[in-house]
């Protein structure tokens, strides 16, 4: 239920972001693949533990400032890839 939360947020926060280009290529791939190795080393703690909670959290959190940063695809390329790859090493 916690995951479906998450997966939730993650999703919500990426849709209400603005349209126009804020990022350039290299920047959304960065940010695409530090979401990568941020959901899969997350997926890879003891499931429902502290760890892996504090770890979502942290995605969370790093989402955030990437999007207070004033860089809204950024965050939405972070948070969509970090998700990704959470449930794909979850399962």
């Amino acid at each position: 239920m916690k995951y479906i939360l998450l997966t939730i947020l993650l999703l919500l926060s990426a849709s209400c972001s603005d349209v126009h280009r804020d990022s350039n290529d290299a920047e959304l791939e960065f940010a695409a693949e530090a979401g990568r190795k941020s959901g899969s080393a997350a997926a890879k703690l003891p499931e429902g533990s502290m760890e892996q909670q504090k770890a979502l959290l942290e995605i969370r959190s790093r989402e955030s400032a990437i999007r207070e940063a004033g860089y809204p695809s950024s965050a939405d390329t972070f948070a969509i890839e970090a998700d990704k790859a959470f449930w794909k090493k979850s399962k």
